[in-house]
Parts: C-alpha cells; structure tokens; sequence
C-alpha cells in the first residue's frame, strides 16, 4: 500500500489558492526555504497566461512563529487507484448478528482528487527558521471489482442447502479516500453480488455494507 508519488510532493506547476473556486497561480521552487509564486490570468476562450507579479515566500522576510502556516496551495485531478476493503461491515439480518467480514476484496477506483500543501516554518536550534510542506489528499469516487464471501446454510434462505464454499462477489459503490504522505485510506458503502446459481437465496443479495480501505495509486 506503499508508493513513491509525485502527487506527495510540492513540485512547481499551477495550484489554486482556494479549495473548489478562486483564482490560480504558478509555483516555482527559488531554492530549498523559499519559493516564487506567480498569479495566473485565465481568459475567457479557456487560454492562461502567467503573469509578471510574481511573490516570493521565504523564511527571512520576517518572523515566524513555530510550524505558523504561512500559505496553502490545492490541486485539483482525476483519481485512479487500485483498492482494496480489508475490512467490511454487514449489519444483522434475519437471526444473524451484525459481522466484520475479512475476505479479500480488489476494485478499481475512480473519481475526483484534492491534494492540499500547508507550508510552515519551524524553528531550528541556531534559532532560523526552515521552510516544512505538509501534504494530504482527499478524494471521492466509485469503485467496482471482485470479492469473496463464505457461503454456507446460514446465509442460504434455501432449507435444503448444504454446501460450504468461497462465493464470488462483483463489488460496487462509492468510497472516500484520504492520503496522508504515502498512505491512502478511507471508507466505502456500496453493495454485494453474488455471481453464482445460489444469488437469489443469498441473504445479503444487494444489500447495504461498510468497508474499511486502502489505495495504490495508478495515476501519479
């Protein structure tokens, strides 16, 4: 679930200064504490040009307090991951209790990504202070692909079944994913199919569950 990506790191290139609206601006690295930040004119046939006001963020303008955020950049992109539910909730039906379900689950994923960078300054012991770039990313999506489940009487409406054996699934539904450095993680609620003869007798056919999940990206 581990995976060296550009998207975690703050390299130069257009950002927004605001989550979902607002204007844009070019980012280009000085040096290692300080940064060029140039405003970005977008005209109305959809063209951008980068413009000559350019900003400098840098640790020896002023005074900083400890990690104090001094600008946040967002960028906005289609998300592709490879996922994973390692864990999945079931609530109780018919005389079977509420279940965490560990079989294996794989999907594909797909959907809208937010990657945020906080830059901050800390201060070292020779008492200047060095430029940090913290990072998360946030995204929301659909999901499809295989599981499997246990499928044994109790969850088999017909009395006369008798057979113990690992179900295919086709997994679907919508999930919510953070990344925090290296790791993605989140949530999905979503619903199961069996893909067998005994679909229609399964008690869980269709019906509503919660995972736990984790991500590779494809798309860096």
């Amino acid at each position: 679930m581990l995976r060296e990506s550009s998207k975690y790191n703050f390299n130069d290139g257009t950002y927004r200064i605001s989550k979902f609206s607002g204007g844009e601006v070019y980012v280009m690295h000085v040096d290692e504490d300080t940064i060029a930040v140039f405003p970005v004119k977008e005209f109305k046939d959809s063209t951008a040009i980068i413009t000559k006001n350019r900003v400098n963020y840098t640790p020896f303008q002023q005074k900083f307090k400890d990690k104090k955020i001094t600008h946040v950049f967002y960028k906005p992109s289609l998300d592709v991951d490879l996922m994973t539910i390692p864990l999945k909730y079931r609530p109780a039906i018919n005389d079977l209790p509420n279940q965490i379900n560990t079989n294996f689950n794989g999907a594909i994923f797909g959907g809208y990504r937010l990657d945020e960078y906080k830059l901050s300054y800390q201060r070292t012991p020779l008492n200047n202070y060095k430029q940090q770039t913290k990072h998360k990313g946030y995204s929301a999506g659909l999901y499809l692909g295989i599981g499997g489940t246990n499928i044994d009487p109790w969850v088999i409406k017909d009395p006369k079944f008798n057979l113990q054996y690992e179900g295919v699934l086709l997994i679907s539904g919508i999930a919510m994913n953070m990344a925090a450095d290296k790791f993605t993680f989140g949530v999905s609620f979503g619903t199961d199919q069996l893909l067998d003869k005994y679909h229609k007798e399964w008690i869980y056919q269709s019906k509503p569950c919660l995972g736990f999940t984790l991500g590779l990206d494809l798309n860096n």
